[in-house]
């Protein structure tokens, strides 16, 4: 007969209570519980520079939201894209990530962001503008404003993830600017979500419920200067 033992019933808990992940295709009212630089390597050893966001949720809502907003080293990163079938013209991924950041920034910090945006002809790199940021969007955990999030699909599973942060039009010149995109807001009715955002949150919500993966796999995997850094109080 199998020597069952149960002695640690008393000090075990079954259930989990901790945060949960924020599903796709939802509003939720959150603060930026953490922000920094780091490096995520790949399988072949490769390493990319990354600023590591986590959102987390506030009140009811019992969960977090982790983003990795690549930084851009390649030189495709600054290049705009257009696609060959439909002429859709795209923003570089270094628009991307200039927009997601500083509307994270006007949001979070709108002093340190107008600071930001009054000396941008003095930062002269892009560790200058990420160190930036970073300083500006930090502990600011007590500031509380609404972030909406999509889906994308990888391995049939689909991940929450921010949207675009900005577009281009059809006549887009390479002078032109991107167009912003809300993603965060103080206001929720400032957020919305597209037509196309609408069919693939349909598609989501009516799936059959799809195995979901281990919880290290949920976060999103999208020179000289005269400017002092230290001069800049952000």
């Amino acid at each position: 007969m199998k020597n069952f033992n149960f002695s640690n019933l008393g000090d075990t808990s079954f259930t989990n209570n901790g945060p949960q992940y924020l599903r796709p295709y939802d509003i939720y009212e959150v603060t930026l519980n953490k922000v920094e630089q780091s490096i995520l390597k790949g399988k072949d050893g490769t390493e990319y520079p990354v600023v590591s966001l986590e959102f987390k949720g506030c009140g009811d809502i019992n969960g977090v939201y982790s983003h990795n907003l690549f930084v851009p080293t390649r030189d495709s990163d600054f290049e705009r894209r257009v696609n060959e079938t439909n002429g859709s013209k795209y923003p570089s991924a270094f628009e991307q990530y200039q927009y997601t950041l500083m509307q994270l920034a006007e949001v979070i910090n709108p002093t340190s962001a107008q600071k930001i945006k009054d000396n941008a002809s003095k930062i002269k790199s892009l560790e200058q503008f990420t160190e930036l940021i970073v300083k500006a969007l930090s502990n600011k955990s007590d500031v509380k404003f609404f972030i909406k999030l999509v889906g994308r699909v990888s391995n049939n599973v689909t991940y929450s993830t921010i949207p675009n942060a900005c577009i281009l039009t059809s006549d887009a010149t390479a002078e032109t600017r991107p167009i912003p995109l809300n993603f965060v807001s103080h206001d929720k009715t400032m957020l919305s979500f597209s037509n196309y955002e609408m069919s693939q949150m349909k598609k989501y919500k009516s799936a059959k419920p799809t195995p979901m993966p281990n919880d290290d796999e949920n976060p999103d995997i999208s020179s000289d200067s005269d400017l002092d850094i230290n001069d800049l109080d952000v």
